[in-house]
């Protein structure tokens, strides 16, 4: 590329399309605030597209579809995990609610359903169980869709513990008012026993869904069943249902190779075999360099924590060497296991190696210890 090529792409490409995108997003504005006119019918017609029409011209628009009524509530749901969280998600649902018609069932329900991802987000059973009276009161039973009964057992499955009495209390609440089961739920299920290591209890769930049911599995499906296997470290259990998935024809996600090495990293330090960690290591091979698979701060981190179990420091510095060179952002549970593994290993420069860690967490990464920080 010669500068006058570039210079040219910008006249014809990269300004007008940025100047394209500003006009549509202005007129979007002014269809979800109810105004007249024009701009207001042109901004009807792009906020009903299907986002993938909107972005393909170089415009990604936070208006695509009635999810952009929501898009502040729903960066509160993401983040949410804990009661604070879920005050900000109830002000932004009634500012919201304030400015709907009583009589528009679908954008209230759709604004209902974001803020209760928040309390199924932060695995608040309580407070998605008050939210649910909430909707109730507010739309009515019969207007209730699936989205409502999965956030409901989300909550329960991602609770501590997790509850999967209450999640299938759900599912059978969720066929009372008519609604069909679908993956979503299996799934939920599924993950919920899987969160306890109660592999049995998901694969029978997998049974019922796939022989009883007809539902067809999907990758999150097989993810929570192989990490399932990866709570007792039954690596070889887990390697079948990695097998079935591939048999299957559906392609393994960054989550289910993060399993995969959790897998063995249980394994590793229930039975103290350190071959276990380098297995772990050519399955990390496998997906970046067959499947092409970029690993995440998950992955790094299983890996840091099972050579930490050993007290193997040299190991876990040179993945964690290769994580910040990759531009993964440590978290948390990075620096404290890099920190364990200093403190198994007792000599100076590992201890030297801790105080800068603890250190660079707020400094570098803005990162705030917790109180397995200071455990370790």
């Amino acid at each position: 590329w010669k500068p006058s090529m570039i210079a040219t792409a910008w006249r014809r490409w990269v300004r007008p399309s940025a100047a394209h995108a500003r006009r549509r997003l202005s007129c979007i504005r002014t269809f979800l605030r109810g105004r007249k006119g024009p701009a207001c019918r042109a901004g009807e017609r792009l906020a009903r597209r299907p986002s993938s029409s909107i972005r393909w011209r170089g415009f990604s628009s936070e208006f695509a579809g009635l999810g952009g009524l929501t898009h502040r509530l729903n960066q509160i749901a993401e983040q949410a995990i804990g009661k604070e969280d879920i005050q900000r998600a109830r002000d932004e649902r009634d500012r919201l609610l304030h400015t709907l018609s009583k009589d528009d069932v679908s954008k209230r329900r759709l604004v209902h359903n974001t803020c209760l991802k928040a309390a199924a987000n932060a695995g608040l059973r309580t407070e998605a169980e008050r939210m649910y009276s909430e909707i109730v009161g507010d739309i009515g039973e019969e207007d209730l869709n699936s989205k409502t009964f999965g956030k409901m057992m989300e909550a329960c499955a991602n609770s501590e513990p997790p509850d999967p009495v209450g999640a299938k209390k759900w599912a059978a609440k969720m066929q009372e008012v008519g609604l069909e089961t679908d993956v979503e739920m299996f799934n939920i299920l599924i993950h919920c026993h899987a969160r306890l290591g109660e592999i049995g209890e998901a694969e029978s769930i997998f049974d019922t869904m796939l022989k009883e049911e007809g539902i067809e599995p999907n990758a999150i499906t097989f993810n929570s069943l192989i990490d399932a296997c990866a709570q007792l470290g039954d690596v070889d259990k887990a390697s079948r249902w990695f097998d079935e998935m591939q048999r299957l024809g559906l392609r393994p996600t960054v989550q289910t190779w993060n399993a995969l090495i959790n897998a063995r990293a249980k394994r590793g330090k229930a039975t103290r075999d350190r071959k276990q960690i380098m297995e772990a290591e050519k399955i990390l091979e496998s997906m970046f360099k067959e499947e092409g698979i970029e690993p995440n701060v998950i992955t790094f981190n299983t890996l840091i924590d099972a050579c930490a179990q050993f007290g193997d420091i040299e190991r876990a510095s040179r993945w964690f060497r290769c994580m910040v060179t990759n531009g993964i952002e440590p978290d948390v549970r990075t620096v404290n296991a890099m920190i364990n593994a200093c403190a198994k290993s007792k000599d100076a420069a590992s201890w030297e190696l801790a105080v800068t860690l603890f250190r660079d967490m707020s400094r570098r990464w803005s990162i705030q210890p917790n109180e397995f920080t200071f455990a370790s």
